[in-house]
């Protein structure tokens, strides 16, 4: 298949590198005066979990580039791996230009559609979750793969979501398709949300698992997110990694505690798809205002996230 890919970030790189190794024509699009930059290739540095056994390839990505669209190339997926409030803004640079091809929004999102449908019909687009992330060290992208989430809005099932499920699974990817995909990204909203002020309060990873008081603040944090979606009307119950925030057993609330402590300690997959996240003060800004002024119209108390308040207020960077 022939595809595109917004921008060379990590999640994209990652995918790009999969989809391209699978025998895919991939091309990124860059700004112009960037593609000179990528004439050597990506350094990569992958921890592979497509497979049975886990693999390593350390490397070059010898990405293909463009810096300027054509209509009469056509493309049977274009890939845009933005955050969710760029969104928007990168649909009406780029939707035009690309006449009738249909589109993956590799993306987190918290108000629904509105802002996306007038500029792209439903039929046109679907929703991904990445399970991939990584981040680049001394000019090397380390990272890992595993697989990604699709779904469409409203339940629909269009050509669009087919086509998707299809590359990636002839890339070794393993595929889930959400039944209803919002109501899925709004479940991983809500648990990054709620961690994220704990690592903020505590400067760094490493910190922030040696504080067990802390840890338990994120969680019961995590579980007022989760609360707020509910009242959203989503079923909890559907959605498994909701289950071990919303238990507030002493027992329960230990052995989250302790796995959450384990998985980023020792977990390489889990501390590798969780770097990349953790490097934009707005991202964690804006998630954190989008849960607490949500919690606040539906009537939901959210003490411990608003007791981060000065914590986010006053983020400016973060430690790796």
């Amino acid at each position: 298949m022939k595809v595109m890919i917004v921008g060379v970030g990590v999640i994209g790189t990652i995918y790009g590198w999969a989809l391209s190794r699978a025998g895919h024509d991939v091309m990124h699009f860059v700004r112009p005066g960037k593609a000179s930059k990528y004439l050597d290739g990506i350094q990569m540095d992958v921890l592979d979990k497509r497979g049975n056994h886990d693999s390593r390839f350390i490397g070059p990505y010898s990405l293909k580039t463009i810096e300027t669209l054509d209509k009469s190339t056509h493309y049977d997926l274009v890939i845009i791996p933005v955050k969710h409030y760029q969104l928007a803004d990168a649909l009406k640079q780029i939707v035009p230009q690309l006449g009738t091809a249909n589109f993956l929004l590799l993306t987190q999102n918290w108000r629904g559609t509105e802002e996306i449908d007038p500029i792209l019909p439903q039929p046109r687009y679907l929703f991904g979750d990445a399970k991939a992330g990584g981040g680049f060290r001394d000019g090397k992208l380390v990272c890992t793969i595993k697989a990604i989430d699709l779904g469409q809005v409203d339940h629909r099932q269009d050509e669009c979501l087919k086509v998707a499920a299809e590359l990636f699974v002839s890339a070794n990817l393993k595929v889930t398709l959400q039944d209803n995909i919002l109501h899925y990204l709004w479940i991983q909203y809500a648990i990054n949300g709620g961690l994220w002020p704990i690592l903020v309060r505590a400067g760094s990873f490493e910190a922030a698992l040696s504080d067990s008081a802390l840890n338990e603040k994120g969680l019961y944090a995590v579980k007022e997110c989760l609360e707020v979606v509910a009242h959203r009307g989503v079923d909890l119950s559907r959605y498994p990694d909701a289950g071990m925030y919303m238990n507030t057993s002493f027992i329960s609330r230990q052995v989250a505690r302790l796995g959450l402590k384990w998985m980023f300690r020792h977990n390489e997959y889990v501390r590798r798809n969780s770097v990349h996240a953790l490097s934009d003060p707005q991202e964690i800004k804006t998630f954190y205002d989008d849960l607490l002024n949500t919690g606040e119209k539906l009537g939901v108390p959210m003490p411990v996230m608003a007791s981060f308040r000065q914590d986010i207020d006053n983020l400016t960077g973060f430690k790796k």
